[in-house]
Parts: structure tokens; C-alpha cells; sequence
């Protein structure tokens, strides 16, 4: 009987605890529900569902990785191949590039070529940027400090950023190549020719002062010319091409990216000659009424058809030197057209003098066979007839050709 009333009490302890349990989640949820937001509660909770909710998508992200894995597996194959392609074509660019490197240090120092290095610099962050409607700027974290100074030259992984147009102590506010005031010489990789990028607030900035005619090609690498003396030669800048203004642009390397870290580089600085350069002097140009000096010859000999140089530099004797010199070529003309005519004619005559001496030797041969049939039994010998005199060639006019 005991073991009967112990099997009676243990059959309702299960009950007993579920409902404990499902007291004790209604009372969660109230408080849960009745908590304000952002309360001590609510925050374990979203804590607890979390952990849960972690738990819970531990098998979905599992069940993507294999997914992911699946495709890349699938679609490495043409990768995998496109990729050898592209590292077999830069084996072959490299190995072109190191031989032409080696030629180029042979023939600079064959002519003893000073070559024009890009020294290491320093590296730092762009930690801002300040965008108006009339400058495009941005802060490095480097600064005097740092050693940097004014127009050092800023460069990231693609090209060219700008340079450095003021200096803190810890910080260095850098001219973009975008901004208004941004002017850099360039020039094309291939054709060589030269421009000044300047900057107008947007992301390819003009091309102006290009050679005329037009050298750059659509499409051409840009690179620094180092003209200025501040921005080293061969430092990328973009590329060229005509934009749909129909205006020439380049569009800058440096923004392929975002400019994060940067390298800050001091700049060329090309000291001036120290000897001065001082123009020649130049005479006075003569007084209408004043004697001059012939300078006929004086600076480079003339053509043999040129024309002579007035002694006197007046606009009359110019006239009267230009007047002189076209009368002279119309007589040649003249003389060259009626001696032109006067050889056709005498070629002309010669020509007829040729025809009826040929016409004259044909009629004068004897035709054999042309005896009659009366005469064929005859014994007298028939003497042959005298040929005809040919009459004389007709003499030719002097000058003509001789045939």
C-alpha cells in the first residue's frame, strides 16, 4: 500500500513542474512586454534571443557556406583558366619589361644621363575631406612634425593625388587635382605630347594648351611631364579622351578607388642656373631718312631663285621688290611656253619628213611575177628597168631632233 501512494505522489510532481514552468513564462513575457524600452529587462532579453537566435542560424549559414563553396567550385575552372592566361601574358611583359629596364640603365650611363629618381617619402591617411563649391581639398595626418613640407607631391596605389599646399604640426591639407586651382604639366605616355591638367570640380579635369594640331590620342596614358620642376616625371595621372563637351580630359587614376592611405613624396625643386641669363641687345630699328646697311646675306645666303632684299626696309621698296619679282617670273614663263611650241613643231615636221621617206621606198621595189602571159615564150632578154630615183629627205628644221 505505501508503494501505491509514492507512485500516486510521483505521477503528479511532472504535472506540477509544467505548470511552474509555464507560470514562470507567462510572467517572463509580462515583464517582458510591460518593460519600458531600453530597460534592464528588455536588454537580457535581446541578449538571451540572440544567443538563440545564434544558435539557431549556426545550420543556415553552415548550409550557405556549402551552397557558396558548391558554385565556387563549379565556377572556378574558367576562372582558374583565365587567370593562368593573364599571369602567363604578365610573365611575358615582365620579362620584356626587365630587358628593357637593363637597356636603358646601359644607355644612360653610355651618355651619362642623370635619371631622375622618385625618392621613398613618407606614408600616411587621408583622415578627411573638404568638398565646396569652389575647392576640393583634404587632411593628411602627417605634418611638420613628420617633416613634410610645402608642395610635397601625394600619391596613392593608382597615381597622383595633388600636393601639399599647407602644413600643421601633426596634420597637411592637400590640393586634390580636381580643385579649381590645380594646375599640372603632363603629357601623353606614347606621342609625348604636352598639356596642363587643370582641375574645374569634377573627376576628369580639362586638358588645356595641347598641341596644335592635336598630338594626345583618344585614350592615351597621361602621365607628369616634371616641367614645373615640382612634380617628378612619369607619376601617373589618368587617362586622355574627348569627353561630351568635345573637350579634351583626363580621367584621373586616383579616383578608382578610395583614397585611403596615401604616400606624401618631397618634390623635384630643380635649382635655377646660377649664372644668369641675360638677352642680347638690340640696335634701335632706323629713322625714316637714315642710311642702312645692306643686309643681303647678312644672316643666311638666298636661294638662287629667291628673291633680292630691299636694302631699304620701306613698305615701297618691298612693293616695288615684290613687283619686280613677278615680272621676271611671268618673261620665264613666257620663254618657257613658245620654246615648248617651237619643239613640237620642228618634232611635227620631223615626223612628215619620216612618213613620205618611207612611202617613197615602197613605191620604188619591182613587184615580182608582173610580167604578161604574151611575153612569157619571148627569147630577148629584157633588160631590167632603172629604179627610181627616191626623192630626197626633206631637211628638217634647225633645232629638230636628228632621227
Amino acid at each position: 500500500m505505501a508503494r501505491r501512494g509514492n507512485r500516486r505522489a510521483g505521477g503528479a510532481g511532472p504535472l506540477i513542474g509544467v505548470a511552474a514552468l509555464t507560470a514562470l513564462i507567462s510572467v517572463g513575457a509580462t515583464i517582458v512586454v510591460t518593460d519600458q524600452r531600453g530597460g534592464a529587462v528588455a536588454g537580457i532579453a535581446s541578449d538571451v534571443s540572440g544567443a538563440i537566435g545564434g544558435v539557431l542560424m549556426t545550420p543556415v549559414r553552415w548550409g550557405e557556406n556549402i551552397v557558396t563553396s558548391v558554385g565556387a567550385f563549379f565556377g572556378g575552372a574558367t576562372l582558374n583558366k583565365k587567370l593562368q592566361e593573364e599571369n602567363r601574358a604578365l610573365l611575358q611583359w615582365r620579362d620584356q619589361a626587365k630587358a628593357m629596364a637593363e637597356r636603358l640603365d646601359a644607355y644612360e650611363k653610355l651618355h651619362g644621363v642623370k635619371a631622375e629618381q622618385l625618392p621613398q617619402g613618407l606614408t600616411g591617411r587621408l583622415i578627411s575631406e573638404s568638398s565646396g563649391p569652389f575647392a576640393k581639398s583634404g587632411i593628411v595626418n602627417l605634418g611638420a612634425k613628420s617633416g613634410v613640407k610645402v608642395n610635397w607631391i601625394v600619391l596613392n596605389q593608382n597615381g597622383l593625388v595633388g600636393r601639399v599646399i599647407a602644413v600643421g604640426n601633426d596634420t597637411s591639407r592637400v590640393l586634390f587635382l580636381a580643385d579649381g586651382d590645380s594646375r599640372v604639366p603632363v603629357m601623353g605616355e606614347i606621342t609625348r605630347a604636352r598639356a596642363i591638367a587643370m582641375g574645374d570640380k569634377t573627376s576628369a579635369p580639362k586638358l588645356a594648351h595641347l598641341n596644335t594640331p592635336t598630338l594626345m590620342r583618344d585614350g592615351e596614358r597621361v602621365m607628369t611631364s616634371g616641367d614645373d620642376g615640382i612634380y617628378p616625371r612619369g607619376i601617373a595621372v589618368g587617362q586622355a579622351g574627348i569627353a561630351p563637351d568635345k573637350q579634351w580630359r583626363v580621367r584621373l587614376a586616383s579616383s578608382a578607388s578610395p583614397i585611403d592611405f596615401v604616400r606624401l613624396v618631397p618634390p623635384s625643386n630643380f635649382p635655377p642656373p646660377l649664372d644668369p641669363v641675360t638677352p642680347p641687345t638690340l640696335a634701335a630699328p632706323p629713322t625714316e631718312g637714315a642710311a642702312t646697311t645692306p643686309v643681303q646675306g647678312g644672316v643666311l645666303p638666298l636661294a638662287p631663285d629667291a628673291a633680292g632684299v630691299p636694302t631699304a626696309a620701306t613698305p615701297e621698296a618691298i612693293r616695288a621688290a615684290q613687283a619686280s619679282r613677278s615680272s621676271e617670273v611671268e618673261a620665264a614663263r613666257a620663254t618657257a611656253a613658245r620654246l615648248a611650241k617651237e619643239r613640237d613643231e620642228a618634232r611635227e615636221q620631223a615626223r612628215k619628213a619620216e612618213a613620205a621617206r618611207l612611202a617613197a621606198e615602197s613605191r620604188s621595189v619591182p613587184v615580182a611575177g608582173s610580167a604578161t602571159a604574151s611575153n612569157a615564150g619571148a627569147s630577148v632578154p629584157t633588160t631590167p628597168a632603172a629604179p627610181a630615183a627616191a626623192p630626197a629627205p626633206a631637211t628638217p628644221p634647225s633645232g629638230a631632233p636628228k632621227q
